[in-house]
């Protein structure tokens, strides 16, 4: 698996997102929450959406600043996640009201992807 984060792995769709809040399951792992669902393999692995509350900070370099730690911890960590049979549209969302260093971003992502890849695990195999 290659350390990129390209345009195929992007979650943009509106319909994609809506059907994340209705119909997906989250846990969190502060600061990061994150929200899934899996379906039978499509054309991509994983798709991921980003999302840091306005309502948190005001100014768009915080979210900004935020939205690229959290899409660099992905990226690095990626290869954390094995989808065999199953396609997954994930969205990570940003908890905490204080902007956290990247180090805490990272270790964050990676317990948030080890539990996603144990849950998926543990689906195929029931």
């Amino acid at each position: 698996m290659k350390l990129t984060f390209g345009k195929n792995e992007k979650l943009k769709s509106k319909k994609a997102i809506e059907n994340l809040f209705s119909e997906g399951q989250s846990y969190v792992s502060h600061p990061i929450r994150i929200v899934y669902t899996t379906k039978e393999k499509k054309d991509y692995d994983v798709r991921v959406g980003v999302s840091v509350a306005k309502k948190r900070f005001k100014h768009a370099v915080d979210r900004n600043l935020l939205k690229r730690r959290i899409r660099e911890a992905y990226r690095l960590n990626k290869s954390l996640i094995e989808t065999p049979d199953n396609s997954i549209d994930a969205l990570f969302i940003y908890t905490s009201s204080k902007i956290k260093d990247f180090d805490a971003i990272n270790k964050s992502m990676q317990e948030v992807l080890q539990k996603l890849n144990s849950k998926i695990n543990k689906k195929e195999q029931q």
